[in-house]
Parts: C-alpha cells; structure tokens; sequence
C-alpha cells in the first residue's frame, strides 16, 4: 500500500512539472516562413524568435514594424551590414515601433534601419514602452515638421520608456527640433515626486547628427556608459527642463561636437564620471555648459582642448539657483576668447566648488586670467593646482567672499601634453589632484566600450 501511494505521489508531482515546462519557441524565418518581417512578427507567439535572412527590406510589411507588445527577439541572421530597413524616405514612416508596454524582454537585434521620415522617431519609435535593442545601425532619418510637431528624435524617440539600446551607432541623422539622435522625454507628474524613467545606451557611437546627439527632457533620468559622443552639430549631451532624477555619463568620449560637449540646463541634474571630453567647440562652454538653475557634478574627468568663443573654455557655469561640483578632474589646453580658458564661474546664489583638480595651460583672449575666473558670492577652491596660483584667478567684485584653500602653484608635469598624454609624471607635486588614474605608471588608456584609446589617439580623433 505504502509503495502504491509513493508511486501516486510521484506521477503527480511529475505531472505537475511537466504542465510547468514551457513548449520550445519556435523560429520564423523571413522569407522563406513568412513574406514580410511583420508577418513574421503577427506569427510570432511570447518567447518566439523572428530570424531576418540578409537583404533590403522595403515597403508595406517591412517599415513601420509594430511588435505589438509581443516579448519576441527580431533577429537578422548576418548582421546590420547584410539587412537593412530601407524606409525611403516615405513621409510618417519610421522603421520600428513599440507602443505597446513592451518590456526589455522584446528584443531587436542586428539591423541597419535608414532614410525614416516621422515627426517622432525617423528609425525607432517608442511611447510607453521599453525594448531592447542591440548591435544596430540607425542612419539618415530625420524627424520632420508634420503640422503642429516640430520633428523630436531623428535616429531614435522614446517618451516614458526605460529602454536599453547597447552596441550600437546612431549618426547622420536630423530633426527639425531636438534631439537628432537620441531624444528621450518623460511624462511630467507633480503628484509623484519620484516619478521618472531610466534608459540606458551602453557601448553605442552616437556620432555626425544634424543638431545634438543626446537629448533628455522632463523627467528622465538617462545613463550614457561606455560611449562614444562624435562630431555632433549640437551639443554631444543635453539634459533639460526638470531632468531632476539625473543623466548620468560614466566613461564616455564626448569629442569634436560643434555645439559644445555637455549642457545640464532649466532645473536639471547632471552627473559626468570618469570620462573624456575633449575638441568641442560653443559659444558658451566648450566642454561644459551648466545655466543659472542645474545642477551639475563633474568627476575623475580629462576636459582638453575645447573652446569657447565668447567665455568657458573648458566649463561655463552660469548659476543662480544651481549647484556645481567640480572634483579630481584634469583641465587643460582649453581656450576661450573671454573670461575663464578653463574655467569661467558667473554665479548669483549658487555653490560653486572646485576640489582636488589641476587647471593649467589654458588661454583666454581677452583677459589676463585664463585658467579659473570666478563672479559671485559663493565659490570654494580647495587641494588645486592652478597656473600662477592664486593670482591666476581673477575672483570679481565679490572675491572677498570666496574661500581658497591649499592651492598650489607647480607644473604638473604632464607625460606629453601635445600629444594628449595628461598623465602625470612619477614624482609630481600634483599627484593627488586630477584624475587619479592618469599616474605614469598607469595604462595610458581610457576603456570606452570595447574598444581602448591611447590618450595619444585620442588627441589624434
């Protein structure tokens, strides 16, 4: 009897674990299973994988590709260089949507999505949703004026969506408005405080867009890591209008972008880490741009050779309500043709902190303090090696109010400053200042992504 029950017990209990295991998911091939890739996707049940064999894919069926909230993979069998979504430049097409509340678990891989035309989003559309996608090339779309709007994410748009896009290049795209590559918006809710959505690109190149590579507006709250910013004709990142949860930069390279390298603006929060930002070129802020509401933590930082061509070389901080920390960075080799080469601080009643860095070598036109010029009532400088000490810094009416504390005046001895190679020789007085890596006996490289630069390559790019 005993044995009979143990034998009873078991089948149920098998029984039970086989109803749990899932069937296997299927793979639908285009073309050969289904003709067009969203009647591949409309086959496709949750866990399914629709496989894209190489080609140009074209016309109805195989632009404005709606996942449909499905939690399926859209896979290319050979990479984005053999299969591309050629939208043509069709008016209200853009190559992928996600409006449906699909989740990282849906996931686009390996396609070059090109010549898009929407209002919002010329390659990827998203609302409400939160795909992954990876190993893409988004190309030569652009967000175009369609009566009311104005033209928002040339390469990609996302509104109140956390997705991830990684190992990815978004460049030569446009839009009539903001954001020619990447444009992420969140949905403004004063009732939750804590109310925000959380991107991520990781290991992409966002690079030769038509206006600024990154745009962040409302309540976002956007990590960049591992990334390459490039020759944008905007700024390289811009975070904006009550951005308060926070963009993030961590190990980035922001460089050669004609509208400047970083803005945090209109009651922001920006945070820029161990990154490289270098050969930007604006009007205000070369490398970095904080106005008079952000707040702005810039850390463990090479800021080199940027340019301003009014006043902030390396950073602007035009602050009233705002706060900027500054601390272990490296600022060197920028030039403005106003106040600060390094660094120009305007401050009304902001903070103003600057710790632990060196400032040495820049230029500024029209003043004989171009390393750090400081306007306003609340500024601190502390533990910083600065050109011509104290006296370099030209401190404004209000430079009795302003804290200094254990500057020193010394070369820092660069390894090779001309050729970009800020590390520090063994043996500098400066050592502890600056950005704690560049030791000579360090790697002279920054990891950015899968790929590592030589500071010297770096300088070359």
């Amino acid at each position: 009897m005993d044995r009979y029950r143990f034998y009873v017990y078991m089948v149920v209990i098998i029984s039970i674990l086989l109803v749990n295991i899932p069937l296997d998911a299927a793979t639908i091939v285009v073309p050969n299973d289904q003709p067009t890739i969203q009647s591949g996707i409309d086959a496709a049940a949750d866990g399914d994988t629709v496989l894209v064999e190489s080609g140009t894919y074209k016309g109805n069926g195989n632009v404005n590709i709606d996942f449909k909230g499905k939690e399926i993979t859209v896979k290319s069998a050979n990479g984005a260089a053999l299969t591309i979504i050629d939208c043509e430049r069709t008016p209200l097409t853009s190559g992928f949507i996600f409006e449906n509340g699909e989740t990282t678990d849906a996931e686009l891989d390996g396609f070059t999505i090109m010549n898009g035309r929407h209002s919002f989003g010329g390659g990827i559309y998203c609302n409400d949703a939160s795909p992954t996608i990876k190993n893409c090339v988004i190309t030569q779309n652009r967000a175009v004026k369609d009566g009311k709007f104005t033209g928002y994410g040339g390469g990609v748009y996302g509104f109140n969506s956390e997705m991830t896009v990684m190992d990815s290049t978004i460049s030569n795209n446009s839009s009539e408005s903001y954001g020619s590559g990447v444009y992420f918006e969140g949905k403004v809710d004063y009732s939750v405080r804590s109310s925000y959505y959380q991107p991520t690109l990781s290991k992409c190149v966002v690079s030769d867009n038509s206006g600024a590579g990154i745009y962040c507006y409302h309540q976002v709250s956007l990590t960049v890591r591992d990334s390459e910013v490039l020759r944008n004709k905007g700024r390289g990142v811009v975070c904006t209008s009550f951005s308060l949860a926070g963009t993030h930069v961590v190990n980035c390279l922001i460089s050669e972008n004609m509208g400047g390298g970083l803005e945090c603006a209109e009651h922001s929060v920006l945070y820029v880490t161990d990154s490289y930002i270098t050969r930007n070129t604006a009007e205000y802020g070369g490398g970095i741009y904080s106005s008079p509401t952000a707040r702005t933590n810039v850390s463990d930082c090479v800021i080199a050779e940027n340019t301003a061509y009014d006043t902030g070389g390396g950073i602007q901080v035009d602050s009233s309500f705002g706060e900027v920390l500054v601390e272990y960075c490296t600022i060197t080799q920028n030039s403005a043709d106003g106040e600060g080469g390094g660094i120009n601080a305007f401050l009304g009643g902001t903070t103003f902190k600057l710790t632990d860095s060196i400032v040495w070598g820049n230029s500024s036109k029209q003043t004989s303090h171009p390393e750090l010029y400081v306007s306003g009532p609340i500024a601190t400088v502390r533990r910083c090696n600065i050109r011509d000490g104290i006296d370099s810094i030209d401190r404004g009416p209000e430079g009795d109010r302003h804290t200094f504390e254990d500057i020193i005046d010394v070369d820092p001895k660069f390894v090779d400053a001309n050729n970009g190679d800020y590390r520090l020789k063994r043996g500098s007085k400066a050592a502890g200042m600056g950005v704690q890596s560049l030791t000579e006996d360090a790697l002279s490289v920054s990891p950015v992504g899968k790929k590592v630069f030589t500071w010297g390559a770096l300088k070359r790019k």
